[in-house]
């Protein structure tokens, strides 16, 4: 995956599903109702011993996905994931030796961040996207003041952020380039949270044109 590719598809949908695959037939569940909601692509976060092992054989049943590794601070975890198939990279704060793994195998490093400086050093070490976070103890007033002096910032905002219009439209309108949605997304009943995919979908794609 190039970064073109990874900003084209957050561009598109501006919405990053992300979990942890910690039981394989819930994520296999979920990854194909994101799949025929339309969505591209979603992140799978490092946090379970058998995660690795899961993306690995998610990435197989799921060849027509996006999905990206989440939650990784070290190289070693990040090589784990390339290995298993991953085309993109996650993590909560910068880790050069994170960002030479995915730079030695061509895959973006989204890495996170949670000042001005932060974001800058992150743009300058190589990341054409940055993880905002934690974005719900920022706010999206952050984002915006942000982009005067970094105008050119691509921004991924998690953490904090819940599944409605009236959550998600600020960010958006502050200029971040997509939000990702977690445990408040996946905590609902299954029907529930498709039901307020299908509604956020409808609204962040309308804001994409």
């Amino acid at each position: 995956m190039t970064w073109a590719d990874l900003r084209g598809v957050l561009g598109r949908d501006r919405l990053l599903p992300l979990f942890t695959p910690d039981d394989l037939d819930v994520a296999r569940v979920r990854l194909e109702t994101l799949q025929n909601a339309g969505l591209q692509a979603a992140e799978l976060t490092a946090r379970a011993p058998q995660a690795a092992g899961n993306f690995a054989a998610l990435r197989r049943d799921f060849p027509d996905l996006w999905l990206g590794a989440g939650t990784v601070m070290d190289a070693a975890t990040a090589r784990t994931y390339l290995e298993a198939g991953a085309h993109f990279i996650v993590g909560p704060c910068w880790v050069p030796e994170v960002a030479a793994a995915c730079r030695a195998a061509g895959m973006p490093y989204l890495p996170g961040a949670g000042t001005v400086r932060e974001v800058f050093e992150a743009q300058r070490g190589g990341a054409e996207v940055v993880k905002l976070f934690p974005a719900g103890v920022l706010g999206s007033a952050f984002v915006r003041a942000l982009r005067g002096p970094l105008p050119d910032a691509q921004l991924l905002v998690t953490g904090g952020v819940q599944p409605t219009v009236q959550s998600v439209g600020p960010w958006l309108e502050a200029g971040a380039l997509a939000v990702g949605l977690g445990g408040s997304l996946f905590a609902q009943p299954a029907a529930e949270w498709a039901a307020a995919l299908a509604d956020l979908l409808a609204f962040t794609r309308a804001a994409s044109r």
